[in-house]
């Protein structure tokens, strides 16, 4: 188990600016990758944290580890796409590991569809039940695309 270091808005700006790059189904499977995944998840676990993007930990890769309401463990979707929102509505007191002890108001879908792949580099595709899903979802994917809340929404 080993808990990485969570990169904070302010002092690690450029590297959370940076968008994340795809990853193989290869990449997926190789001992890096699969380390990381299991670092992510430890970490967000110790953060008491319901997602965690690669980018926040330092790493380039296009993958996040979240936790779904309702599910124990955590999920991990690599290369994540949203192909489908519907319903707009404002996330308030979202927070963000790298932004903390700060709460934003955010424009986000209550309902999405995203493809991607998971942990065994296999294709996906999730369609949200709920809108805390949606949300978190967006808002790890807004980081892989290297989006902080900041950025997207209003601090409270």
């Amino acid at each position: 188990m080993t808990i990485l270091n969570i990169l904070e808005v302010g002092k690690d700006a450029d590297t959370l600016a940076n968008r994340t790059v795809d990853l193989t189904r290869s990449d997926i499977l190789s001992g890096k990758i699969q380390t990381l995944i299991e670092d992510m998840k430890d970490t967000c676990h110790d953060a008491e944290g319901l997602g965690l993007a690669a980018n926040q930990v330092g790493s380039d890769a296009n993958l996040c580890v979240y936790k779904e309401p309702g599910v124990s463990g955590f999920q991990v979707l690599a290369n994540p796409t949203i192909i489908e929102a519907k319903e707009k509505f404002k996330s308030k007191g979202e927070g963000c590991l790298s932004l903390p002890d700060r709460r934003f108001i955010v424009s986000r879908f209550k309902r999405i569809v995203v493809s991607g792949l998971n942990e065994k580099g296999e294709p996906v595709e999730l369609r949200t039940k709920s809108k805390q899903l949606a949300r978190i979802l967006q808002h790890e994917i807004d980081h892989l695309q290297g989006i902080t809340v900041l950025d997207k929404g209003k601090e409270m």
